[in-house]
């Protein structure tokens, strides 16, 4: 009997196979996002031994993670902008991956600029900023950043003094950089229908600084002043909710929290960023097989439908887009109005330099052109730097 009950314990007398090694997956998920994954995964049988990294140092830690090589995930969540640089350390995509139905504005699955490259990520999710608006309110008269402010202007009285919500963070500026006809990196540009030669176009051409002065003339008059750094997300929520806001530029991350989507409506802004979330396998991975199999789960209809209604955040494929609610749709079209940053190494470390920039000219620390000038010295240093 007590043989027996051993056997038992240790369930493998009878030759019961041990349970799979569970998925080493890392990430960048949400509280709320993470417990809907868990949850998900426990539904679908699949046994994943996560790990959160905060996104705002997960370049540099999933870099650092790679280049060890010792304590490698399966799969990692990373932000469209992260790949230039971690692409040397990913795996190829299966082909039966790569051929799923992707929407056109998901994130590119390969370097059009180095076409020879192999596909090292498939997306989940696209992202960038929108105008939230409450359906109340009537819609700009166009989708340019001067019609937006002149909506909110005209929503503004006594119990809304800052109809617009706008944050101070580079990723909003981009907006107002490309239309005054500068960018962040360097990029090319045609001169006109008749003329091929590019010609470059970043943050040193005289439009920067007119962006700034623009951008940061805006906090205390139409849009609120700026909370205390790592409050904004809650701040911005808050004032949503209390009707204090008309339009708010806000990326899909921000309207999974909202409980009244009725109210919502959601249209385009021009030239703002668009991008998105990837899921890709290291080179180092012990069981590259396995984190495909995670991924081609995060990316199946059903999970980013799971997904969409949840958090309003937009799938990557076109059968989950078209199960998605109402809410989701409209932020995708939205969103096609939208153009993706330069996928450069460099392009998400621009923002170390460029945000505390903003914020010291918003807070009348310095002006427009001194700002613009430091970084614009700081992005060189960057640039010269930049692996070519």
């Amino acid at each position: 009997m007590r043989i027996a009950v051993a056997c038992l314990a240790i369930a493998a007398c009878s030759g019961d196979k041990a349970a799979p090694s569970p998925i080493r997956f890392l990430h960048t998920f949400g509280p709320e996002e993470t417990e809907l994954f868990n949850q998900t995964m426990s539904e679908r049988g699949i046994a994943v031994e996560s790990s959160l990294v905060p996104f705002a140092r997960g370049q540099q830690v999933i870099s650092e993670i790679l280049h060890a090589g010792t304590s490698c995930p399966d799969l990692i969540r990373i932000d469209s902008t992260w790949l230039a640089l971690l692409e040397d350390q990913l795996l190829p995509v299966p082909p039966e991956l790569s051929a799923l139905d992707w929407l056109p504005e998901a994130p590119d699955l390969r370097d059009k600029d180095r076409a020879f490259l192999a596909v090292t990520a498939v997306p989940q999710t696209i992202d960038g900023l929108v105008i939230v608006r409450d359906a109340a309110a009537p819609a700009p008269a166009s989708t340019s950043i001067n019609d937006l402010v002149a909506a909110a202007r005209a929503a503004q009285h006594d119990e809304r003094k800052f109809p617009l919500g706008l944050r101070v963070d580079g990723y909003w500026f981009v907006a107002w950089l490309r239309a005054n006809g500068a960018d962040l990196a360097r990029v090319r540009i045609s001169r006109g229908e008749n003329d091929d030669s590019p010609r470059p176009r970043d943050i040193g051409v005289p439009g920067a600084v007119t962006a700034l002065a623009q951008f940061a003339s805006l906090f205390g008059t139409v849009a609120a002043p700026p909370p205390p750094s790592g409050s904004e997300a809650p701040e911005e929520l808050r004032r949503w909710t209390s009707h204090d806001v008309a339009y708010w530029v806000t990326g899909p991350w921000q309207l999974g929290a909202l409980r009244e989507r009725d109210r919502i409506e959601v249209s385009a802004l021009e030239d703002a960023p668009r991008g998105g979330q990837l899921l890709a396998v290291p080179r180092c991975a012990k069981h590259p097989s396995d984190g495909w199999h995670l991924a081609s789960e995060l990316t199946s209809v059903s999970v980013e439908t799971t997904f969409a209604e949840a958090f309003a955040t937009v799938p990557s494929r076109r059968a989950a887009l078209e199960a998605a609610p109402p809410l989701v749709g409209a932020i995708y079209q939205a969103l096609r109005r939208a153009r993706p940053l330069q996928r450069s190494e460099i392009t998400p470390l621009l923002f170390d330099d460029l945000n505390p920039a903003l914020a010291a000219v918003i807070a009348g620390d310095a002006t427009a052109e001194e700002a613009i000038e430091g970084v614009r010295r700081g992005w060189s240093r960057l640039s010269h730097g930049a692996r070519r």
